[in-house]
């Protein structure tokens, strides 16, 4: 495309482009033209019809030896310009070199400027402005004016200087060809500046017309052309989706007359063949909306079919992200009095020496921190820091997060052994590194066994030079249902969890350019399944 502002015509308005087909095509044409003037002077030459446009032997010699030179000539230039496209320039200037030469030789033949045959050289000069700049043509309009007058001259000193209305019509012939060059070189520059506009234009419309086709191919909604008579001209690709249909379109084109005669929008129900299951029908609740041109311009209709269904989940998706800020407005208000909750239940448990009332502080407790985790799991998916990733030593980081975790979770250290199976250190953030583990080893505490090393912690390198942690425990798995779902928020199998954890984990894991996914490991293994992180920049070094 042209830059804004840009001017083809000012550009290209200083000269005639001097290369390229279309320079190449005048200057072919030019020789085929040399080629059918020499042709005709052979003409006037077989029958005889030259002798009475000289007055002597010599001349009408000389104008027997100029024609078969300029025949000859245009022969070879004629099959030199379809054959050697080597030097444009310096082909058209010889070209037009012998051109002016051997015309002047005619014109001497035949009487000098008064003969006519001097208005070849117009049309010689004519034919060279078409293809060169303006200095070019003036120059070549120069040289032939100097030719014609030499001629004359030679003419008139033959004459013994008595015959001086030779220089009239001669002089007149100079003056021609200044004018004539001048003019068609200046129609020929306005021409080719025309030409580069409109090959400009049209490749500007070439790129806009195939973005549009690409954009409409891809976009979300059906998009469909018909004419004035609802005739269905093209689709994308979302609208024989939706309608069912490759073409041709004769169910649909019933259709579209009767939408053509409603109003501009209508939401109907569309039947199409499942592509899973040929032999079944799949129905689509669809809005249809017509684009018409105004009266005076009206040809085509343009349909926009937009699915219902689609409508329904982006507005449910706009629920969901609502909610999701409520649900963080309401975990920050929670903090406060929670803790509040918390301290006053430790200073209870301090005043009761046993029995169900410390019980019940500890039902408090244990139901203070739950709903702790959840403000802290809502709070982290509002927040989206950042992570500050750093190269962590995972043999020591992970004997403090387990020594730590397990603790807090009152569970049985020897449920768990920590493989380090390599010295390479994780590129990761420490904190979110931290709340992905807690929320997997939750997860495997939740599941696992009591047996020891039930739970397995392994950072080792895996497939394709890369480094990975796996996190593996001996509990039931999880089936291809539950697999499908396990990452999506508020999805959890258990009826005290929030669905929070995995879907964290993995948001921390893609915040810090990891992938976390889960593995089965089949039946002979003691480990049924593991979650597998593998880190951005886990390649060895």
């Amino acid at each position: 495309m042209n830059p804004v502002g840009a001017n083809p015509v000012a550009s290209t308005a200083r000269s005639v482009p001097a290369a390229g087909e279309d320079a190449w095509g005048r200057l072919r044409h030019l020789s085929d033209g040399r080629l059918l003037l020499a042709v005709l002077l052979c003409g006037l030459l077989v029958l005889g019809l030259h002798r009475e446009l000289v007055q002597s032997d010599a001349d009408a010699r000389l104008f027997a030896a100029v024609v078969i030179a300029y025949l000859t000539f245009s022969i070879v230039w004629a099959f030199t310009v379809r054959r050697w496209r080597v030097s444009l320039d310096r082909q058209l200037a010889a070209q037009i070199g012998i051109d002016l030469l051997l015309l002047t030789l005619l014109t001497h033949a035949t009487g000098g400027a008064r003969g006519g045959f001097a208005l070849l050289l117009i049309a010689d000069v004519a034919g060279a402005a078409l293809l060169m700049t303006s200095i070019r043509a003036a120059f070549i309009a120069a040289l032939a004016s100097l030719l014609v007058l030499g001629e004359a001259i030679w003419r008139l000193w033959a004459a013994n200087w008595q015959d001086a209305g030779q220089l009239t019509p001669a002089a007149m012939v100079g003056v021609s060809c200044f004018a004539i060059a001048l003019l068609v070189n200046w129609l020929a520059t306005r021409l080719a500046a025309q030409q580069a506009l409109a090959v400009a234009r049209g490749q500007d419309l070439r790129s806009q017309l195939e973005i549009m086709r690409m954009v409409i191919s891809e976009i979300s909604q059906g998009v469909v052309i018909v004419d004035s008579s609802g005739v269905v001209r093209t689709m994308n690709r979302t609208a024989q989706t939706l309608l069912g249909q490759t073409g041709p379109w004769p169910q649909i084109e019933g259709m579209t007359q009767q939408w053509l005669q409603e109003q501009d929008e209508i939401e109907t129900t569309l039947s199409c063949s499942d592509p899973a299951n040929p032999g079944q029908e799949l129905e689509h609740s669809v809005r249809i909306r017509l684009l018409r041109l105004p009266e005076d311009h009206r040809s085509d209709t343009v349909l926009l079919i937009e699915d219902l269904r689609q409508v329904e989940e982006r507005a449910q998706q706009l629920k969901l992200a609502s909610m999701g800020r409520l649900s963080a407005s309401i975990a920050h208000e929670i903090r406060n009095p929670l803790a509040a909750i918390r301290h006053a239940n430790s200073l209870l448990a301090e005043r009761v020496d046993g029995g169900m009332p410390t019980r019940l502080a500890q039902i408090v407790e244990d139901s203070s921190v739950r709903i702790n985790r959840i403000v802290e799991d809502v709070l982290s998916i509002a927040r989206r820091e950042r992570p500050a990733t750093e190269l962590i030593d995972m043999k020591d980081f992970l004997e403090r997060l387990v020594a730590e975790f397990f603790v807090a979770e009152r569970a049985d250290l020897a449920r768990i052994r920590i493989a380090v199976l390599t010295d390479e250190p994780m590129s990761f953030d420490p904190r979110h590194l931290r709340q992905v583990l807690e929320n997997l080893l939750a997860n495997a505490l939740r599941y696992a066994s009591s047996n020891e090393a039930a739970i397995r912690l392994e950072w080792r390198g895996g497939q394709g030079h890369r480094l990975e942690f796996r996190v593996l425990d001996d509990g039931p798995g999880l089936d291809n249902e539950v697999l499908t779902h396990v990452f999506e928020p508020f999805f959890t199998t258990d009826s005290r969890g929030v669905g929070l954890g995995l879907f964290l984990a993995r948001e921390f894991c893609t915040a810090n350019r990891a992938a976390l996914r889960y593995e089965r490991q089949g039946s002979s293994g003691r480990y049924s399944g593991a979650f597998v992180i593998v880190p951005g920049q886990g390649e060895r070094v």
